[in-house]
């Protein structure tokens, strides 16, 4: 079984075989290591010269995994907390996203295909991260507002969003829609690293990879114990979601 794993800030610990795997959008490199009756297909984002977020190449992300035969993804991302409640360097599982990004977010250009994304993570997928991490702790569930970056959010911004959203980051959109297009299970699981402007007196980018670096043994065992459960067989339906969009 082919399984994928997608890291950003910070996270580049999972090293196999570097492969180079050409997309219509672009080449892409992944790491591959086989671990049995799992063979795991490294991403890192942001790729080696570690372009920001809004730069990133998604469609050939997600392309590459697709042509690489990978069935299931774990995404990994880093949030600002947007509720005094949720704890910095506790973990959060998105269940649902709000995009105010500007991306290229689909594969069809050329053909009207409109997915569901009433459930936009496979439900399979997300209880398995679930059910590990809090396994290492208290665990946060809610919604993800993804901002377009580079910069960093303003109070009102902030002031604004946390009426609809939980945490803000910047790289959960288009990544989660793509997956869906290409019939991937797709879930996610984010460190908060901060809280979000307004929140605390400034927004440092060393106390976020500080918080990341601690966290960051946990989130391997999380992530490694998830893999391995992930079932091969799979009655979630995200396999077929633009067959079923399609007009």
């Amino acid at each position: 079984m082919k399984v994928g794993v997608i890291g950003g800030t910070g996270f580049y610990e999972m090293r196999g075989d570097e492969i180079e795997v050409e997309t219509p959008y672009g080449a892409v490199i992944l790491f591959y290591l086989d671990e049995g009756d799992r063979e795991i297909f490294f991403l890192p984002r942001h790729g080696k010269k570690h372009v920001p977020a809004h730069m990133v190449n998604y469609r050939a992300n997600i392309a590459a995994m697709k042509k690489a035969g990978v069935g299931a993804i774990v995404a990994i991302n880093t949030v600002g907390s947007m509720r005094r409640e949720f704890e910095i360097g506790s973990f959060f599982i998105p269940d649902d996203f709000i995009d105010f990004t500007c991306r290229k977010s689909t594969f069809f250009d050329k053909e009207a295909v409109h997915i569901d994304m009433s459930q936009p993570f496979c439900p399979i997928v997300r209880k398995i991260l679930i059910e590990e991490a809090m396994k290492k702790g208290k665990v946060n569930e809610g919604v993800y507002v993804v901002t377009e970056g580079p910069r960093l959010e303003t109070k009102a911004e902030i002031n604004m969003l946390k009426n609809f959203a939980h945490v803000v980051g910047m790289t959960l959109s288009p990544e989660v829609i793509l997956a869906r297009e290409a019939g991937i299970c797709y879930a996610s699981i984010c460190i908060i690293s901060n809280y979000a402007a307004g929140m605390q007196e400034k927004l440092d980018v060393e106390e976020i990879r500080r918080v990341y670096e601690e966290r960051k043994g946990d989130l391997m065992d999380v992530v490694k114990e998830a893999l391995k459960k992930i079932p091969e067989n799979r009655n979630c339906g995200c396999k077929y979601a633009a067959e079923r969009g399609k007009l």
